[in-house]
């Protein structure tokens, strides 16, 4: 998905968060300067295309081939948020022990995943709920007391029906787009669960972190051995708006500067 598809320098491919949507990156790319060219890649399933896919190797594997096919001769720089940062990580060993060059990982405000069982129904809403009120700029508030009424059985359906009707969600988000948006939000979520690091990637790798998101789940040196960390005032959400979208924007110009 072509961001900013102009420039002369080496592309910028941007993994899509566990919305499965590339657009979040779209103000960030703008802001990297006329020269970078930035892509972004957006799951299966989507836009209706297929069927939401619940393998984190099996994302990586396809987004690792499908860059391969699109620059069979160039050199690699990569990009992720959230979810987004763990599959382009997956991604850079991947294409690395394929013989291709990573320059560059810049991983922004991203967990280390780990197996663990399936959050509850209820709270992968909450997650999905929250994560769509932010890409809209919508404050979260009414939400919650919508979820504090929902049964801890609640079907997802049944939530977006109540958070429709209550009025905590702005127009353009009803409960049939939710229910639509909901599938693959779910699948990366499920994706995520199963899947830890077992091997290391030898690489640069900056990771940007929000200043609110607990240092304790960030911890990315023991598989990331040419780390760089660098702090974004703000929350996972709220580092993409304002002057901690800036700061994010120069980490990342720095970091490709510095990725020769």
């Amino acid at each position: 998905m072509p961001l900013s598809p102009d420039g002369t320098a080496t592309p910028l491919f941007c993994v899509h968060a566990s919305s499965g949507s590339a657009y979040s990156y779209l103000e960030l790319a703008r802001l990297l300067g006329a020269d970078q060219p930035v892509y972004g890649i957006e799951a299966p399933g989507f836009d209706g295309d297929r069927e939401p896919v619940r393998s984190l190797h099996a994302l990586s594997a396809e987004y690792a081939e499908t860059l391969r096919e699109f620059q069979p001769d160039g050199d690699f720089l990569l990009l992720g948020w959230s979810l987004g940062g763990v599959i382009a990580f997956d991604m850079a060993r991947r294409l690395t022990a394929a013989g291709a060059r990573v320059r560059q990982v810049i991983m922004i405000d991203v967990s280390v995943p780990r197996v663990a069982e399936l959050p509850p129904e209820k709270e992968i809403a909450r997650r999905f709920l929250r994560d769509m009120l932010s890409a809209v700029g919508a404050p979260p508030t009414a939400l919650d007391r919508v979820l504090a009424g929902q049964p801890d059985e609640a079907t997802s359906e049944a939530i977006f029906l109540a958070a429709e009707s209550s009025g905590a969600l702005p127009a353009e988000l009803d409960a049939d787009l939710l229910a639509e948006r909901y599938a693959v939000f779910r699948a990366h979520v499920e994706a995520s669960f199963g899947f830890e690091v077992t091997e290391p990637h030898h690489g640069r790798v900056v990771h940007l972190i929000a200043s609110e998101s607990p240092l304790q789940y960030m911890r990315w040196d023991k598989v990331a051995t040419g780390l760089t960390e660098h702090v974004v005032p703000g929350s996972h959400h709220s580092i993409w708006t304002g002057n901690s979208l800036l700061r994010l924007a120069g980490l990342t110009r720095a970091a490709l500067a510095g990725a020769d």
